[in-house]
């Protein structure tokens, strides 16, 4: 059985649940190798990413399996019986071996957005009627009913289809992720947070989402930056704000007695 995607070189790993998970304490140190091996081994093995089967979803010889994790059968089947009474693994009728977690741990940006980029090709017959392709056979056409538009839809806008509130939200979070790495001294998720729930709420609007999350990392980098060196003076009495010519000045107002 052919994958849905193209089977990939690495997989995510979890920083916490691997340092102070339960496999901490259900596994020994060979048998924590033996299960990220299995994690890797479900990604590029058979027909279903998660599952360690052969290409028809039929469970492999436990002793081939061993072999490719470079460990004994009985090792293998230990981690094997282990996992199963944790709820991590499930073993179907076949032999097919699915590691339970792996879809919500692996679930990628790209994943989540997938849906959106599979829209049916239109193309036109001889007559110019539009009409919508099958995937199975790019040169045929699904249906001889043509694509009827409405006045509406015809007279819209190709710029604003362009930006439509789907194309706006995937273009925002592939910048997000792009942002991340420029910001690796900040907490960025937590970051990111402050900056969703201040422009969620109170009925702001947000015309330059861009711009404006790189101006609010900038500034929170300025602030770690002021407090780490101690030159962050913030409100020195109740009710009065320091204004910038008094911190260019370096005059700051005194305490109360």
């Amino acid at each position: 059985m052919a994958r849905g995607r193209k089977p990939r070189t690495w997989v995510k790993m979890d920083c916490e649940g691997l340092l102070r998970g339960s496999i901490n304490y259900l596994l020994e140190l060979d048998g924590q190798a033996v299960w990220l091996k299995m994690i890797a081994l479900s990604e590029v093995c058979g027909g279903r990413p998660g599952f360690i089967e052969d290409n028809e979803e039929r469970g492999l010889p436990h002793e081939y399996i061993a072999h490719e994790l470079h460990c004994s059968t009985e090792l293998f089947n230990k981690v094997l019986e282990t996992m199963k009474v944790d709820g991590a693994v499930a073993v179907n009728g076949s032999g097919s071996i699915e590691l339970v977690n792996f879809g919500h741990y692996q679930f990628s940006e790209y994943d989540r957005q997938k849906p959106y980029r599979q829209k049916p090709k239109v193309t036109s017959d001889t007559h110019g009627n539009q009409m919508i392709a099958d995937d199975s056979n790019r040169n045929q056409l699904q249906s001889n009913v043509p694509v009827i538009q409405s006045e509406s839809e015809s007279n819209t806008n190709p710029k604003e289809k362009a930006t439509s509130p789907e194309v706006k939200e995937m273009e925002f979070n592939d910048y997000v992720e792009e942002l991340r790495s420029q910001y690796t001294d900040l907490d960025f998720d937590n970051q990111l947070k402050k900056f969703t729930l201040y422009w969620s709420e109170g009925g702001r609007k947000l015309k330059r989402p861009k711009l404006a999350l790189t101006n609010w990392m900038d500034k929170a980098r300025e602030f770690k930056g002021e407090k780490n060196n101690g030159t962050h003076q913030g409100h020195t009495e109740r009710g009065h704000k320091t204004t910038y010519a008094e911190r260019r000045a370096g005059l700051m107002p005194k305490f109360r007695p």
